[in-house]
């Protein structure tokens, strides 16, 4: 399982960091943010966008005790998307054991939680 998630999230860095650089190769993004801002289109798809990250950031906010990570996350995820979002899964995949199950993954690990199991 550990090695799924790591891969899928290799892959969604990587597509993500390649499609902006290739992106950004053939037009600056604020004059494509000048041309395209008040095309209704560009509007709704943006909100569906930042409505994802911030239902990522709840889990985000869930997984964290401490406000010293969530807020840089928060920024990181405002201003990165995708790219920040899949480097925070990579992080947290790559410190799992390597029996872990998607559960280790998606819960919060507390000491009593380990404890239990």
């Amino acid at each position: 399982m550990k090695k799924l998630l790591l891969t899928f999230f290799a892959t969604v860095l990587l597509s993500m960091l390649l499609t902006c650089f290739w992106a950004g190769s053939h037009q600056n993004m604020f004059d494509y943010f000048n041309e395209q801002g008040s095309n209704p289109w560009f509007i709704a798809t943006l909100m569906d966008c930042y409505w994802g990250f911030f239902i990522f950031y709840l889990w985000l906010v869930y997984k964290e005790n401490s406000w010293l990570i969530r807020i840089p996350w928060l920024i990181a995820i405002i201003c990165l998307g995708n790219i920040a979002i899949a480097t925070y899964a990579i992080i947290k995949v790559v410190r799992l054991p390597s029996d872990a199950s998607v559960e280790d993954f998606l819960l919060k690990q507390t000491p009593t939680n380990r404890a239990s199991a």
